[in-house]
């Protein structure tokens, strides 16, 4: 029965986070302990009394017959009723601590002027009181009844007949009851912050002005009535009473159904933006308060004109780091080429920096996890599945701007073993903790553990912490172990011995939150190589969904970053860095569970360096900005100004060009120097567009500094500027001639064309466009997709060119894909190859060639038949082509005034 208490006792003890598991423990017992008492002596003291002999002597000796056939039953209510009120209590140990250590916010609500603190600490708090103590004296008062009932029968216990003891005791019971739904009124007040009834969401003027003045009304009327309940245990004042009770109907009835509905149709409707105005700023106020949207830095771009050609040079950091690779494509290349063996996969690719030979580097980061998925039914045995197969091995990092000479991926880590010096250098490459849920795994066994590809490789023994560990040094913990993980063998089996220990909890988010279950922990953890060890990083948050008067959205309407959380790799250490983002909620659970933080400030800065603005809070943020960027209360309900997330077309597979899905633009991580900035800096960008329209209104960037403080930056255009959108864009791109050439040609039977995710790059006072432009092969699944050409695009040229540094050039120069277009060829006898026509084909058919090597080298028949195909096709070509006629550059148009 205790077994899932000791491995969970064992594991926090090993991963040094046994104090949290204490707190909570002793959190939860506290709680059982007065609440079961509480409710039970109540419970107790009035059942008891209910059973208290008449005082005739033969009504004693009636009594003590009753209480005798009634004694065990009703102790044994009683402890179910304490024990039922002592689990109720402990699972809201979350609320019990957050009240005892919860602090002021510094905000006030508009409408009581109350501290948000108070809301989101004391009021669950209050409620959770009410509520249970209203139960208690329900269950208590049918109880009472119940047994004067079966002591006196029905007819002795009217109000009228029963004696003043009995009488006194159920209205005592009953002005309880009703004090306590008066306490309840009062805190329904505080709910009127949480209203939907309004404009907007919290107080309208209907709450404030009906609703909270009726709850007051309703709670003074239950004093009341309590204290003609009490006045009725020596005299029933029928009409006093009975009057009380259908005034509190008649008040409850009119505030709660009819009033409210009058007011806000008679009142509020036909000027409603008067009635509303004090609200919707509050709620303004409150909203951009509670997702800490007020710090935001906006600034005004003119978004007219070219980027000046000194701005487009390929080595700025901006441009050097331009993201030529979408992660979805990447990722099967990867799959494909660097992960060797079945059973190991890529399952995620970030993008992150570092720097590499002296220059930063945006590069793309993905770790080799194990998944057994990729291992043969017959290889699936128990040994393999828990003492073999434990652990995935390095990761691959390749350049987010770079394609090799057959449009592949450059890779500057990824070989097994590592052979990596310099930032990617990795001495302890196993991934035992990572992405992927996988089964526990045992190390230090008598069975070697399967590292990299060869079964020459010699074993290298487990020689880390083990953190979040069993160690199954003695019999009862194997005992216990196979207990709680129900599997026999680990009592059985030989090969485990009292060094091995046995990893749990391997998945990364599933760790962080069985030792802190209290924060939000964003999707996307993301590897990190530094000192020579992977180490994956999760951004942490904490929320709720009480903030005072601010818009909910996704459940939640207060967000902070509060915590940068680490773990290793190898050894599975996990370390909560508490950033110095303002927070009372977190400086709560701080105090709660002592030595949970560590402060930011203490980061190993190779891991600090790659710290960045989380992505689920970017997302968020911006969402609830698309409204909440007015401030004014009139254009908030006029809905004057209301934004949108821009849209990109999403292809499928099936799809046609231009007929993909429109779907939100994903946040895009870009090394960029934003106007008024002098240094580049790591940020997240995305797009906006007017919410009916697809031109560009603004741009927000987001970074954090090195304390963990995410700061948000918003650049935006005058409306009358008409800055093209991603959708405009790509509507451009689909119908330019060149590009369609292009893809017409290379979308051909045999081969699709994929265009990757569009991103907009601030340039000065204007935007750049930059979009990969892929190929890959339809005749094989694990075909590789290979880069092509990159498109770019402003708000008068596009450019199509096989390399980043090309199309920046042509862009510098004013060319644009009309320049491209070769004029019509005259009549007559075909022309002889010439010298510029076969240094074009030679070049083609190298690249062909090479591209059929490497299917060669990695086993890829198919691949490698097409390309020797492909290879045929152009040598013949070269035998009788004619060379192609000049490219002519066309003198572009000059822009429209």
């Amino acid at each position: 029965a205790t077994a899932s208490f000791w491995m969970d006792w064992w594991w926090f003890g090993s991963i040094g986070y046994r104090s949290v598991l204490v707190t909570r423990y002793l959190a939860q017992a506290i709680a059982f302990v007065v609440a079961a008492v509480v409710v039970a002596g109540f419970f107790a003291a009035h059942r008891r009394d209910a059973l208290r002999p008449p005082a005739t002597q033969g009504g004693a000796n009636e009594g003590r017959a009753g209480s005798a056939l009634l004694r065990a039953p009703l102790w044994l209510a009683t402890i179910a009723v304490g024990v039922a009120g002592g689990a109720a209590a402990s699972a809201l140990w979350q609320t019990w601590l957050l009240w005892i250590n919860g602090r002021a916010f510094d905000y006030a609500d508009p409408l009581f002027g109350r501290d948000a603190g108070f809301y989101i600490f004391a009021l669950p708090a209050l409620e959770a009181l009410v509520r249970g103590g209203l139960a208690l004296l329900a269950v208590a008062g049918v109880v009472v009844l119940v047994l004067y009932a079966l002591r006196l029968g029905l007819d002795r216990i009217g109000p009228r007949q029963a004696p003043r003891r009995i009488r006194s005791h159920v209205l005592a019971l009953a002005a309880g009851a009703t004090l306590l739904i008066g306490a309840g009124f009062v805190l329904t007040n505080f709910r009127l912050l949480y209203s939907e009834q309004g404009f907007v969401y919290g107080p309208g003027f209907t709450d404030a002005v009906v609703d909270r003045w009726a709850n007051w009304l309703l709670a003074l009327l239950s004093v009341v009535i309590a204290g003609l309940l009490i006045a009725s245990v020596w005299r029933v004042r029928w009409r006093l009473l009975l009057g009380a009770l259908a005034a509190w109907g008649i008040v409850a009835a009119l505030a709660l159904a009819v009033v409210p509905v009058v007011v806000q149709q008679a009142v509020v409707e036909p000027s409603e933006l008067a009635r509303e105005r004090p609200y919707i700023a509050a709620n303004i106020a409150a909203t951009r308060a509670a997702f800490d949207l007020d710090g935001i830095e906006a600034r005004e771009l003119s978004g007219q004109g070219e980027p000046p050609p000194a701005s487009l040079a390929p080595e700025s950091p901006t441009f050097d780091n331009i993201r030529l690779w979408d992660y979805r494509v990447v990722q099967a290349n990867y799959q494909a080429m660097r992960s060797f063996v079945p059973y190991y996969r890529f399952n995620d690719v970030d993008v992150d920096r570092y720097v590499v030979d002296g220059r930063l580097r945006q590069v793309l980061v993905s770790a080799r996890e194990l998944d057994l998925e990729g291992l043969a039914d017959r290889a699936r045995s128990w040994t393999n599945r828990h003492l073999a197969y434990t652990h995935g091995f390095g990761a691959v990092v390749s350049p987010v701007s770079e394609a090799g000479p057959t449009g592949l991926p450059v890779y500057l880590a990824g070989q097994i073993p590592p052979e990596e010096a310099g930032p990617f250098a990795l001495e302890r490459p196993e991934i035992y903790f990572g992405e992927l849920d996988g089964p526990w795994v045992a190390v230090n066994t008598r069975r070697d553990e399967v590292s990299g590809i060869s079964s020459d490789d010699v074993a290298v023994p487990y020689s880390g912490d083990g953190r979040g560990s069993v160690r199954l040094d003695s019999y009862p913990k194997r005992v216990l172990a196979a207990v709680a993980l129900a599997d026999r063998n680990v009592l059985l089996n030989s090969e485990l011995t009292e060094e091995s220990r046995i990893l749990l909890r391997r998945n990364v988010r599933e760790r962080i939150g069985a030792i802190a279950p209290f924060l939000r922990l964003d999707d996307d953890p993301y590897p990190v190589i530094a000192g020579g060890r992977l180490v994956w990083v999760v951004d942490a948050y904490t929320d709720t969904e009480r903030f005072p008067g601010a818009t909910p959205r996704d459940g939640l309407n207060y967000i902070r970053h509060s915590a940068k959380v680490t773990v290793d790799a190898y050894d599975g250490t996990v370390t909560f860095y508490r950033t110095a983002t303002l927070d009372p909620i977190a400086d709560a659970y701080g105090r709660a569970f002592g030595g949970l933080f560590t402060p930011i400030t203490e980061a190993p800065v190779e891991v600090a360096a790659h710290f960045r603005y989380p992505e689920g809070l970017f997302d968020l943020q911006a969402e609830v900005y698309t409204r909440y960027h007015v401030t004014s209360p009139d254009e908030f309900y006029n809905g004057e100004n209301r934004w949108a997330i821009a849209r990109e077309e999403i292809e499928g597979e099936g799809t046609q060009r231009g007929d993909g899905e429109l779907r939100r633009t994903e946040a895009y991580y870009v090394t960029l120097t934003t106007p008024g900035e002098t240094e580049a800096a790591f940020s997240l960008v995305l797009p906006f567009t007017p919410a009916e329209r697809t031109i560009m209104t603004a741009w927000m960037a987001g970074r954090i500094d090195a304390l963990g403080v995410p700061t948000l930056d918003l650049h935006r255009f005058p409306q009358q500027a008409s800055v093209p959108g991603p959708e405009q864009i790509e509507n451009r791109i689909n119908t330019d001639p060149v590009v369609s050439e292009r893809i017409t040609l290379l979308d051909a039977a045999g081969s699709r064309v994929i265009l990757g995710n569009l991103l907009v790059i601030p340039v000065g006072e204007t935007v750049l466009y930059a979009q990969p432009f892929y190929r890959r092969a339809t005749s094989a699944d694990n075909a590789l997709t290979e880069f092509e050409y990159v498109i770019l695009a402003t708000n008068e040229r596009t450019v199509l060119r096989p390399t980043l540094a090309e199309a920046l050039t042509a862009l510098a120069e004013g060319r644009g894909t009309a320049a491209e277009a070769a004029p019509p060829v005259a009549a007559g006898p075909p022309p002889t190859a010439g010298a510029d026509g076969g240094v074009v084909a030679a070049s083609e058919a190298l690249t062909v060639f090479e591209r059929g090597q490497e299917a060669l080298a990695r086993g890829d028949w198919a691949a490698y038949g097409e390309a020797q195909a492909e290879l045929e096709e152009v040598l013949r070509g070269m035998s009788a082509a004619a060379p192609a006629p000049p490219l002519v550059e066309a003198t572009p148009e000059p822009p429209a005034p």
